[in-house]
């Protein structure tokens, strides 16, 4: 017990520290949670947080998830006493904003919060749980200490409980101490909480636990009324004048660019070239570090012939600058963390490193969408997107819908029950349809994924909607045909910003020039910065241009990186180099990207990991 407590007052010191060079707004000095859970599986929560603004801010803002488990979660009577406060709900959260615009607070305060949080019927077939997160992962400061009281509504197995604690995903639960005296769950946190880590509680209970349970659906409203040709016609029509009003795009002029715009790492380009952030966005981050003094790599092969294996080792030589971005920082972190802190493996990475690569991969999309200045894409398309992707199903629903009135005799309510088969439909539908307007060598590959994925689609409700449903074979290839058109306009829809189009043009430009680079420009960057290269190499990996990038320095005597070390050569040459770090970061991806496989049924209960329960969330100052 000594020891514990000497522990948490080492930690304590270290996350003040920690906090102060990460956050200079605001600390949670204590986070106490008292929930009273009812039969109906709804929560009564109060939330009371002691608040140290380091200085002056407007007040917290709250934000809850309003879904669990895909599917919707109903949340009310949210109150705070003694504080100002606004309430935005959208779709996914709730907001609640403290505090006013027109005056500030410093120093402590203390906020109580109380809402009440109805998480509904749960999936479970064969049982009931209780699983929520405490605190959740997205406060964005150090929680110093944490304590919770939890009431449930009648007996259940004390042995059943598990708390955690970390970041998403994590089931660490040596953090978190508690108790179970009757029907309440104590507890606290050993240690503090850092940014984004959650606390979280599991407790598998006997199928039935929950009593009169609601099922929670979304808000919404489903037209179809229309069969036929004028509808499949009026749904490409409708596509396109959305497209051409609110998703084209201006037409580009890049220009030779020598360097990434506006000093931005490859994982951000990765962002910027396909509006998406891949795995490799991701791990091409590790090259980036290297080549700016922060890593070397060394390259270890065991067995012989075909049992021959390659592991790389990451070694630390020093911290990432203070300008890093704070996802770079908390890859950077938990990278070494999962080794001895300075030397990490790729075999200390397998399955234990995913979480960390998707919250990166959320983050380093969220760095532009969340920021007005960097936004890529104009926010509001989604709901133009929204509405074309609903042109696109209202054909493959309407075709599926008069076969199902025409093969049962009955009315309009039978046929909607052709709204869950025509997934079957719609999903290949789509595919198809961006897998059209692909660009790159993975084009073909991704259209003959989606033949095959709807092949049997295609030709099983082919089967259904024309032979047993009597509708002509004609009306069936027009109604999917018009779903794969209006697709396409789905994929082509983000409409890119004045700031997207400008990086887009230059990116497009630094990408032009990886390609096509001419040698005498390349001797002249390269007499004027040695590392070039090296420099460059990690974007284009990103941009799938490492071979051609490698090339273009045939003749020029380029020396083998500081950095890296296990590549054995004679005579060193820039196109083998690239290829064998193509092959070590293929490893590398492996290995970060791998996760456990599951097992057990549908059933079962998870036991429960850090941020997987419902409720959580987080917050931050304003």
């Amino acid at each position: 017990m000594h020891k514990k407590i000497i522990i948490s007052i080492i930690a304590l010191l270290l996350t003040f520290s920690m906090s102060a060079a990460a956050d200079e707004y605001y600390v949670i000095d204590h986070y106490q949670v008292d929930i009273d859970v009812m039969e109906n599986n709804s929560y009564n929560i109060v939330e009371t947080l002691d608040v140290n603004f380091q200085t002056e801010r407007h007040g917290i803002y709250r934000t809850i998830p309003l879904r669990f488990d895909d599917r919707p979660v109903k949340i009310s009577d949210i109150s705070v006493p003694g504080h100002e406060k606004s309430i935005n709900k959208s779709r996914d959260e709730v907001e609640i904003r403290i505090g006013s615009a027109d005056a500030y607070v410093n120093g402590k305060v203390t906020y109580s919060i109380s809402y009440t949080y109805d998480v509904g019927a749960d999936k479970l077939d064969d049982m009931d749980e209780f699983y929520h997160n405490i605190i959740g992962d997205q406060w964005d400061t150090t929680i110093a200490a944490a304590d919770f009281r939890i009431k449930m509504p009648k007996a259940f197995d004390p042995s059943s409980v598990n708390c955690t604690s970390g970041y998403y995903g994590e089931v660490d639960n040596t953090n978190v101490e508690w108790k179970v005296t009757g029907n309440i769950i104590s507890g606290r946190m050993i240690t503090p909480l850092q940014n984004y880590e959650a606390l979280t509680i599991a407790v598998p209970l006997p199928e039935g636990y929950w009593v009169n349970a609601k099922t929670h659906r979304d808000q919404g409203w489903l037209l179809f009324l229309i069969f036929g040709y004028p509808l499949y016609a009026a749904a490409i029509i409708l596509a396109f004048m959305l497209w051409y009003t609110k998703g084209r795009d201006n037409k580009l002029f890049p220009s030779v660019e020598f360097d990434p715009p506006e000093g931005m790492n490859p994982s951000e380009i990765g962002y910027i070239i396909d509006g998406s952030v891949d795995s490799k966005d991701v791990t091409s981050l590790i090259l980036y570090w290297a080549d700016k003094g922060h890593l070397e790599l060394e390259e270890e092969t065991t067995g012989k012939a075909i049992f021959k294996k390659k592991k790389l080792h990451l070694i630390k030589l020093k911290e990432l600058d203070a300008n890093a971005k704070s996802y770079e920082k908390r890859v950077f972190k938990k990278l070494f963390n999962l080794g001895d802190g300075t030397r990490v493996s790729t075999d200390d990475l397998t399955n234990k490193f995913y979480t960390t690569v998707s919250k990166a991969k959320l983050d380093i999309k969220k760095s532009f969408t969340d920021n007005p200045e960097r936004a890529i894409y104009v926010k509001g398309n989604k709901l133009f997107t929204a509405l074309t992707g609903l042109f696109a199903a209202l054909p493959i629903i309407s075709i599926l819908a008069e076969g199902f009135m025409t093969f049962t005799g009955e009315g309009a309510i039978t046929a909607l029950f052709a709204i869950p088969f025509s997934l079957f439909l719609i999903i290949p539908t789509m595919m198809l349809g961006s897998a059209i307007t692909s660009r790159g060598e993975g084009a073909r590959a991704k259209i003959l994924f989606a033949l095959l994925f709807g092949g049997f689609s295609f030709a099983f409700f082919a089967v259904f909607t024309v032979w047993a449903g009597g509708v002509p074979i004609y009306k069936y290839i027009a109604a999917v045909a018009s779903g794969i058109i209006v697709s396409i306009f789905v994929t082509i829809m983000s409409r890119r910003t004045e700031y997207g189009d400008k990086i887009l043009e230059k990116t497009l430009g630094f990408k032009e020039f990886i390609k096509e680079a001419e040698k005498d420009k390349l001797e002249m960057m390269f007499e004027s910065n040695p590392s070039y290269f090296y420099s460059i190499l990690p974007y284009a990996m990103v941009l799938n241009l490492s071979d051609k990038w490698s090339a273009h320095f045939d003749g020029i005597a380029v020396e083998p990186p500081s950095w890296y070390r296990g590549y054995r050569y004679t005579t060193f040459s820039t196109a083998a180099f690239a290829s064998a770090m193509n092959n070590s970061f293929s490893t590398l991806n492996n290995s970060m990207n791998s996760s456990p496989s599951s097992s057990g049924s549908g059933g079962s209960s998870s036991g429960g990991s850090s941020g997987g329960g419902s409720g959580g969330g987080g917050g931050g100052s304003w």
